[in-house]
Order: C-alpha cells, then sequence, then structure tokens
C-alpha cells in the first residue's frame, strides 16, 4: 500500500474543464497528491459534475446536470451475461473522453496510484434511462418499484461485479475504493421514505432464515403510517418514543428484516473484497465509510462494528468531513425529533445524542456555524484505529471542500487542523475530500501546507 497515502477524490468532469496534465499538475504542486480516486461510474451530480456554488479558482463553475453513467468505454466482453449491459453516460460533454483510458496512464506515468470510486445509487441519483436498471431495483413494502438497487437482487450483484473486473483487468489500477454508504429499511423509514425492499429475492433470503415475510411488511407499514400521523400531528397517548418501541415488539420482525438487510450489504462487500483479491491479490480494496456511521447515528454505529472491516478490505477512508459535521448533525436529530422523539425538545434530543455517541461539541443551535471541532476527527480516527489494531490501514478523509447548505462553506483555516488531527488519531494518510471540483485553490495549499509541517509531503516539482 502506498506510503504516506495523500489522495484526493476527484470527479471525471475536472480533467475535461481543465485538462488531464493540468489537473496532475495542480494537485501534486499545490497538495503533493500520490493517489486519485477517481470516479468513472456515478450518476450523482455532486460525485461527477462542476460545483454548483462559490468560486474555486479552476475550473468552470456551475450546475450541469449531468445524465451519468459510465464515464468510460465498458468492455462488452464481461457483460454478455448480464442483464444490465449498456450503461455508458449519454452526456454530449463526455463525447470522446474516457476517465480510465484518458487518466490512468498519465496518472502512472508521474507515479500516482489510481483507485476506481464506486458506490450505490440513491434516491435522487437513479439511472432510469440504463436498460433493465429497473429489474434490479427494491420492492416497497406496498409493492411498487423503488429506487435504490437491491442488495440480494443478483442481476445488481452480477452487474456490479462485472464493473469492478472489467476496470480492475483492463487499466492500470492500484485497486478500487467501495463506498460502504447505505443504511436499512429502519433508519429510511425513520427519515420519511416508503420502507423497502421486499423483493422476491429479498422474500427467498426470508425462508432461508425462518422470518415471517408477510409480518415483516405488516410491521414496516405500521411503522411508516404512525411516522406518517406523527407529523400530522397525531399524539399517542403514551408517548412518541414508547408508541414506536410498541409497534417493535409487536412485530419482531421488523428488526429481524433489519438484521437480514444488514448481513446482506456486508455480505455484498465482502464478495467484492473476494473478487478483486481473485483477479489479483495485490490490488487494494478501500472501504469508504459513511459520516451517519462515524458521526450521526448511534444505531449505525452499532450495525457496523470497525472490527468487522478486518478481512472485507485493505484500507478504511472514515468519512470525517468536520465542518459539514454540525449542520449533518442538526439535520438528523432534528429528524428524530420530530418523529420518535418529539417527547423531549431538540436540544435535549442533540445532547443526548452526542453523549452517546461520545462528542464533545457545541450546542444545536450552534452546530451549523461551528461545525464539528478538529478534535472530533482525532477522535474518531483513533476510536477506527483502535478497532482494526493495525489489520487495516486508515485513510481519514477530511473535509476540505464542499457544499454545506444551510451551514458556513468551509475554508482554508479549517484545513490544516483536521489533517494535523487525522495523523495525531493514528491515521496513515488522508484522502481530500469531496470532490476536486468543489476544492478551492487555497485549500489545496492548505492541505498542502500542513502534509509539509508533518514531514508527509513527498512531492517534488518534476
Amino acid at each position: 500500500m502506498t506510503d504516506n497515502f495523500i489522495g484526493i477524490q476527484i470527479g471525471p468532469v475536472s480533467f475535461i474543464d481543465e485538462g488531464v496534465e493540468s489537473v496532475l499538475d495542480t494537485l501534486q504542486e499545490k497538495a503533493a497528491v500520490n493517489a486519485l480516486v477517481v470516479a468513472p461510474l456515478t450518476w450523482a451530480q455532486s460525485v461527477a459534475g462542476r460545483a454548483d456554488y462559490g468560486s474555486p479558482g479552476h475550473g468552470v463553475v456551475g450546475a450541469d446536470k449531468l445524465v451519468g453513467g459510465a464515464f468510460w468505454e465498458p468492455d462488452p466482453a464481461h457483460y454478455r451475461n448480464n442483464l444490465i449491459s449498456q450503461f455508458r453516460a449519454p452526456d454530449e460533454l463526455f463525447a470522446g473522453f474516457d476517465t480510465l483510458r484518458d487518466v490512468v496512464p498519465a496518472a502512472r506515468a508521474r507515479g500516482l496510484k489510481v483507485y476506481p470510486y464506486f458506490f450505490e445509487t440513491g434516491l435522487s441519483d437513479r439511472p432510469a434511462q440504463v436498460p433493465n436498471f429497473i429489474h434490479a431495483v427494491e420492492v416497497d413494502a406496498y409493492g411498487r418499484r423503488a429506487a435504490r438497487p437491491c442488495v440480494h437482487n443478483p442481476h445488481y450483484k452480477a452487474w456490479m461485479f462485472s464493473v469492478v473486473e472489467d476496470v480492475c483487468q483492463n487499466f492500470d489500477v492500484a485497486g478500487i475504493l467501495w463506498g460502504y454508504e447505505r443504511q436499512g429499511p429502519l433508519m429510511n423509514v425513520l427519515q420519511g421514505e416508503v420502507p423497502a425492499c421486499f423483493c422476491e429475492h429479498c422474500g427467498r433470503q426470508a425462508r432461508q432464515q425462518n422470518i415471517d415475510a408477510e409480518r415483516a411488511r405488516e410491521g414496516y407499514i405500521a411503522i411508516h403510517r404512525y411516522l406518517q400521523a406523527v407529523k400530522a400531528g397525531e399524539k399517542p397517548p403514551d408517548g412518541y418514543f414508547v408508541t414506536f418501541l410498541r409497534l417493535l415488539l409487536n412485530y419482531p420482525e421488523v428488526l429481524q428484516w433489519e438484521k437480514m438487510w444488514l448481513e446482506g450489504h456486508k455480505a455484498f462487500s465482502r464478495e467484492m473484497y473476494g473478487l478483486v483479491k481473485f483477479l489479483d491479490s495485490a490490488k487494494e480494496v478501500g472501504l469508504g465509510v459513511w459520516y451517519r456511521i462515524t458521526t450521526t447515528n448511534p444505531y449505525l454505529r452499532a450495525q457496523y462494528d470497525y472490527r468487522e472491516l478486518v478481512g472485507m478490505c485493505d484500507w478504511v477512508k472514515p468519512i470525517l468531513y468536520h465542518v459539514p459535521a454540525g449542520i449533518r448533525f442538526n439535520k438528523w436529530t432534528k429528524t428524530l425529533q420530530e418523529t420518535i422523539l418529539k417527547d423531549v425538545s431538540p436540544e435535549e434530543a442533540a445532547g443526548g445524542l452526542l453523549k452517546l455517541l461520545h462528542h464533545d461539541e457545541a450546542p444545536l443551535n450552534q452546530l451549523p456555524e461551528t461545525g464539528f471541532s478538529a478534535d472530533y476527527v482525532r477522535k474518531e480516527t483513533a476510536r477506527m484505529a483502535l478497532a482494526l489494531n493495525g489489520a487495516a490501514k486508515i485513510y481519514t478523509a477530511i473535509g476540505v471542500g464542499m457544499r454545506n447548505p444551510g451551514g458556513r462553506e468551509i475554508c482554508p483555516d479549517d484545513v490544516g487542523p483536521a489533517i494535523h488531527a487525522a495523523y495525531e488519531g493514528g491515521a496513515d494518510g488522508v484522502l481530500l475530500c469531496r470532490m476536486y471540483a468543489e476544492i478551492t485553490l487555497a485549500s489545496l495549499e492548505a492541505a498542502g501546507q500542513a502534509l509539509r509541517e508533518l514531514g508527509k509531503a513527498s512531492y517534488s516539482s518534476r
């Protein structure tokens, strides 16, 4: 694995807007970057596209409304037996450009490692134009097709495995980064979504585990309707949280279903690791651990024990964007306080959640402006280091630049303290995030300065 790993996440549009060699010059000279985490497959505007706010001082600013898909030319040989086989991004902006063919050789010529970044599509980032993708998505509790792909769906898994095989066999990449950024149906329902998935593949899993699928479906519908009634003004006589617990007790199949989904999600990641190692044991697998696990949600933290990551990856990317963490925590607290924690005030809910997560941060009403402290980066990196005990490297994801709706924007003065804190917590490297297109040149320079102060930056101009 890369010594003194200094990576940056970057979307394909930056190479088009600025030119491949120019981007690489900027990254090496300003931030001493030695690894690129590129996004060759995504439908997420924030990952593939331009910054739609501020003035980063490079590239083109303004939303480009990408359709998305594969920003490289997939090798048809890998998809001949797949239901999903045509997913090249149709965006005219990328005509004639291949993220992997055009970027990987240029990066490798400079000694930069490249890791394609894959993560699962979300509600708003859906590949609706991809033929047959509808057959891979979840089915909700009311029998309707949903938006996210199902972790038990064989068509979805076969496609993702083919994508990774294609990329690892056809390009000189160091490995992949797999985004561990999903949550089960119960948390999705608490966020106002309709519960899913109840497709035939989930039903088959349930039968194998002796779970009553119909009772689970009824329970999720009951919880969904209860939460909707609370939002409409209903006041349960025994309180909001007690009534929620009663539903869980009356429908124990809900948590059984949640556990089944969780184990399917973890199994998918283990299979992905095994696939990459089968193709080439020298290639690395990174695992991106979602901010909701590291930062905001004690229930998700309980579900994802870091010790279980051993044998699932070679390195871990804990997402610890400390400035955006303030508004993210604020929003999650208010989401809960509007439903199952409505018995207490937002401030009381936040105080309890902060203590449960062992965060020592500002009061709720100040968090959007202050964000979390850099010390949060140190403590959470150290917590992961303690759990992994050297079995996998830790490349802490630092929020160097990204849009932060409702909270203050990241500035260059935020960058250095967070990088110092990551290494103090035991990080083996850092990953500059969210995406290069959003990061100002001043913040890149601040990152480079901090890395030089720490003796981590080894780049010298060509």
